[in-house]
Formats: structure tokens, C-alpha cells, sequence
């Protein structure tokens, strides 16, 4: 069902304007590439590392739309609005903001399907306006990816809705490409527990994330989050 949500609703939902769009993240896909081998680590490790910049950008507006320039025209997208007509059917976009080393902006589309909520974060390529879907494992849309130093690699993670504790985290490889993708995601490595969810990642280098960890126990019939930390380093054998 959520594939055929994602083809839905997160292709050619900028009223009208075709744009191509390349769905990743898919599980089956996945499991057949090496997973993350995860390792304990420090706060320590974790403070010294690279935190990605994500630029806060206010898109215009022209009445229930922002507006967002590329290197192919300006792209309309209808607001977000919780109260956009009753029932099923696409609720609106959401921008969370801009990955300046990638050139893309962050957006979360939003919909109602059988009176359930559904969410996909896309990335749009500001230089020619083509879409990047993230499928995610649940209902709601995955974290914000974090480009690694090198801008080769994004890393994000999905915390499980129905189930404290559990979390699946994705790396996707970045690559060049021709028209009409300027760049190409693929699925890379991959990690999945029900130990422990996720607080952020960073990256140590350019072929490694330190993860902020959590699990939420009862203290004094209140949850509290206990941190930990752990690194994983990309699997080279990869040539996906």
C-alpha cells in the first residue's frame, strides 16, 4: 500500500508540472546490500563530529502556495493544511528546508488514504527541478538525510510510530548523472533494531556515522530518554 501511495502522491503533485521523480529506500532493496556493523562510541566522539548544514530558507508565497525557484522555472507547491477538505486526499506539502552541498530542497508531502495519515520526504533539485522520493518503512516520512563531508553519501533514520525503542537507519549513495537527474541516489548500506531508537547522526568522516542513541524507560512514572552512542562505518565491498 505505501508504494502505491508514494506513486500516488509524491509524483507530479506540483499542480500539473511534470517533473521526473526517482523513488529509493525501498526495503526490498535493502536486503540485499551489506548492513551497517554498528560499534559503541562516546559522547565525546560524538560532539567532535561533523554536523551537516541545513539552511532554514522562508519560500515565497503567492496566496495558498509557495513558490520555489529552479534552474527550470519556478515550481508551485500548495501549503500544507491540516484542515484542506475533509477525508481522504492530498493534504499539502511541507518545507523543512535546503541541503546546500547537494543543491536540494526539503520538502514533506502530505495525505490521507482509508482515513489514515501518510507523509514522503522529497528532495528537490534546484538546479532542474527534479523530484527525489525517500520511501520510508512506516506511515510518516523519514528524518532529514545528512550529506556526509564529501557530499557522497546521505544518511537518515526512521523511528517506529508503534513500537518505543525501534528505529531503521538508510545510507543512500550520491552520484553524478545525465538529464534528467543531475545527480542519483541508490540504496547503500542499511541498519535496523528494536534496542534502541534514534536521537541524530553525524558523520566522523567522509565513510562514517556516529549515531546519538535512545531508549525510553519509566522514572518515576514519567519516560526519560537514557543516551548511548555508536559508530558505523560504510561497507566498501558495496559496488551498487
Amino acid at each position: 500500500m505505501k508504494s502505491l501511495l508514494i506513486f500516488l502522491f509524491s509524483i507530479n503533485l506540483v499542480y500539473g508540472q511534470s517533473a521526473p521523480n526517482l523513488t529509493v529506500g525501498y526495503g526490498d532493496r535493502y536486503d540485499s546490500l551489506p548492513k551497517l556493523v554498528i560499534k559503541a562510541a562516546t559522547p565525546e566522539d560524538y560532539h567532535k563530529a561533523f554536523s551537516s548544514n541545513i539552511i532554514n530558507k522562508t519560500p515565497a508565497v503567492e496566496r495558498k502556495s509557495f513558490v520555489i525557484p529552479t534552474g527550470k522555472g519556478k515550481l508551485k507547491f500548495r501549503k500544507y493544511s491540516i484542515s484542506a477538505g475533509y477525508g481522504d486526499g492530498f493534504k499539502g506539502w511541507a518545507y523543512k528546508g535546503y541541503l546546500p552541498k547537494l543543491k536540494m530542497h526539503i520538502l514533506v508531502s502530505n495525505h490521507v488514504a482509508e482515513s489514515l495519515g501518510f507523509s514522503d520526504l522529497v528532495l528537490l533539485d534546484s538546479i532542474n527541478g527534479s523530484q527525489h522520493t525517500i520511501a520510508s518503512v512506516g506511515d510518516g516520512a523519514v528524518e532529514i538525510p545528512i550529506p556526509s563531508p564529501n557530499g557522497d553519501f546521505l544518511a537518515y533514520y526512521y523511528n517506529e510510530v508503534y513500537a518505543a525503542n525501534s528505529c531503521f537507519i538508510g545510507v543512500l549513495a550520491v552520484r553524478k548523472e545525465k538529464a534528467p537527474f543531475r545527480i542519483k541516489l541508490s540504496e547503500y548500506n542499511s541498519f535496523e533494531t528494536d534496542n534502541w531508537a534514534v536521537e541524530n547522526i553525524r558523520w566522523i568522516d567522509s565513510m562514517t556515522i556516529i549515531i546519538k542513541a535512545y531508549t525510553l524507560k519509566k522514572v518515576a512514572n514519567e519516560n526519560m530518554k537514557q543516551f548511548a552512542y555508536y559508530t558505523a562505518r560504510l561497507s566498501k565491498e558495496n559496488t551498487n
